[in-house]
């Protein structure tokens, strides 16, 4: 996710690319509207796929806090020994 930010006074611009396109930016209520019906007949059809990403994204998201974690560790013990 790439984040901008404006000025000091402005709130940070969430410009996150998903596959090809810019999300949201511009699109009229019916066609998020329309997006979310794919959205949950897609997941209605491929429930194991959906389970895979989900795996795959949780798998993630710990390893990422693990090695947060561990950073962490190794600064605390740089700035003991330090």
């Amino acid at each position: 996710m790439r984040i901008k930010k404006r000025n000091s006074k402005e709130t940070m611009t969430n410009t996150r690319n998903i596959r090809g396109g810019i999300e949201n930016m511009g699109m009229t209520e019916q066609a998020k509207a329309a997006r979310r019906a794919y959205k949950r007949e897609w997941n209605r059809k491929n429930p194991e796929k959906v389970r895979e990403a989900q795996e795959r994204y949780w798998n993630r998201k710990a390893a990422a806090q693990a090695q947060a974690q561990e950073e962490e560790q190794t600064e605390e013990a740089a700035v003991t020994t330090a």
